[in-house]
């Protein structure tokens, strides 16, 4: 079957599937951690099943939580840099091997229908892990942005709209900063598939170094996506203090879809927690699917 499907499981966990491969993005599957709860309903264990590659963009508690990883025991971990040691050690018995690579830098892995190339790109955020003195975590990781390069998951797609190979474009967390959307395309080479936004957050108001909507729409019209899904929003918030949220629970992802499309160069497709967007072979969007 030719084409892929990319399902947001909330947050910042997202799945693709295409090619036989399942790459999955910073696992978050439990009702909650630390003082955070989440609000929609757990996703099906089936969505996230027996990943090929789990991609973690830093050490923080909400992008990397062990016991979901512990869970899904993938293949591979591609950890921060400065992470990956310590990782492996954290995830000792469970099979998945730990690799990591740095700012700039391509890592090759072999896949049923070719190779994956995954490339680390700059964030502008705080890498370190919230009481990672007591389990050693390193205090010197850093926070990255990921670029997946899937091989002929679209063969019905000419070269000159973009060629059969898939293109995921993962940010993380990050604040903006100057040469990001460069970044990008520099280790593109042309405009990504799809890119997964982080557009919000889990209070009132954001912390440094994150992207709000109109933030992230303008990196995403800088770089012109085919398509962008918020992320990063509508998930969780602090135990006892959800309804305290209001609007800000839900505005981030409509704001970031009307900002991106006043900007013209890219789709906004708005996902709820659970809910798929599929692509055909050709690399075109078909209407989202429910949970």
């Amino acid at each position: 079957m030719s084409g892929a499907r990319l399902r947001w499981l909330g947050h910042s966990t997202a799945v693709l599937d295409a090619v036989g491969v399942r790459v999955v993005t910073d696992p978050v599957l439990r009702p909650g951690l630390a003082h955070l709860r989440r609000r929609p309903p757990l996703p099906d264990p089936e969505h996230s099943a027996d990943p090929a590659l789990v991609l973690v963009s830093h050490l923080h508690h909400d992008h990397l939580d062990l016991p979901s990883l512990r869970r899904l025991r993938p293949r591979w971990v591609v950890a921060p840099p400065g992470a990956a040691a310590w990782l492996q050690h954290r995830l000792r018995g469970t099979g998945s091997a730990v690799v990591e690579t740095g700012v700039g830098r391509r890592l090759d892995l072999p896949g049923p229908s070719g190779t994956i190339a995954v490339t680390a790109l700059p964030a502008h955020h705080d890498g370190g892990r919230t009481l990672g003195r007591v389990t050693g975590a390193p205090v010197d990781s850093l926070a990255v942005g990921h670029l997946v390069r899937l091989p002929r998951v679209f063969p019905d797609r000419e070269r000159a709209d973009g060629g059969p190979d898939l293109l995921l474009w993962a940010l993380g967390d990050t604040g903006p900063f100057d040469g990001l959307a460069a970044a990008v395309l520099a280790a593109a080479g042309r405009r990504p598939d799809v890119a997964l936004v982080p557009v919000g957050g889990w209070w009132r108001t954001l912390g440094p170094h994150h992207l709000d909507p109109e933030e992230a729409a303008a990196e995403v019209n800088a770089v012109g996506p085919a398509v962008a899904v918020p992320v990063h929003w509508g998930t969780l918030a602090p135990l006892g203090l959800a309804r305290a949220m209001g609007d800000r629970w839900t505005a981030p992802g409509r704001r970031f879809a009307r900002a991106v499309a006043a900007g013209g160069a890219s789709t906004a497709v708005l996902l709820t927690p659970g809910g798929a967007l599929d692509l055909d072979g050709a690399g075109v969007p078909r209407p989202p699917a429910a949970r």
